[in-house]
């Protein structure tokens, strides 16, 4: 990992234990994502907030449960998320919010919480969404394929225009263009394109 951070690679690391977390800042991660929200582990705000890493606070739940309001659930959690990464000190630039999609979701919350990504927007955090290649993806498209290419990227650009700027993906070049395209239609240019 050390050699990789030496050579410019942007290193993460999945973890929801400080003392992993500690571990691969040390050895060059600059960004720790946290599935269950630094709500886990009593220690990993502290951790988080000595290191100077950027953290993912992801939506996360024990089981899935059909009554739930996906999205009243998830502003409960981010709320005590965020309360745990204010006592931390923990700064608001270094938070970004991920509301879990795939995680003790019923296929349909999963639907929900990419559609009303835009209710999340009042945190006034990055908003970033793993959707590629989950199983969930599998029930909208005719064949029933899990992780259909097509499926991934169409959730995805759902996600962009419901508020979300940042996408864990596989097939990384059709994310790149699919969203340059998208992008171009909304009229938003990056640097060097017109």
């Amino acid at each position: 990992m050390t050699a990789l951070a030496e050579r410019g690679a942007t290193l993460s690391v999945d973890s929801y234990k400080a003392a992993t977390a500690a571990c691969a800042v040390a050895l060059g991660a600059i960004l720790i994502n946290d599935v269950w929200g630094l709500q886990r582990d009593p220690a990993m705000a502290e951790t988080v907030a000595a290191s100077e890493a950027a953290v993912v606070i992801m939506h996360n739940r024990e089981e899935k449960n059909r009554a739930l309001d996906i999205v009243a659930d998830m502003r409960r959690f981010f709320d005590r998320s965020l309360a745990l990464a204010a006592r931390a000190r923990i700064p608001d630039e270094r938070i970004i919010l991920d509301p879990g999609i795939g995680f003790a979701k019923t296929s349909q919350q999963n639907i929900d919480a990419v559609r009303r990504l835009g209710e999340l927007r009042d945190y006034g955090r990055p908003i970033l969404v793993g959707v590629s290649r989950k199983k969930f993806l599998g029930q909208w498209i005719g064949n029933g394929a899990e992780g259909e290419r097509a499926g991934t990227i169409a959730a995805c650009l759902a996600a962009a225009a419901a508020g979300a700027s940042l996408f864990r993906v596989h097939d990384v070049a059709e994310h790149v263009a699919a969203l340059q395209v998208f992008q171009a239609i909304r009229g938003v240019t990056s640097a060097g394109n017109p």
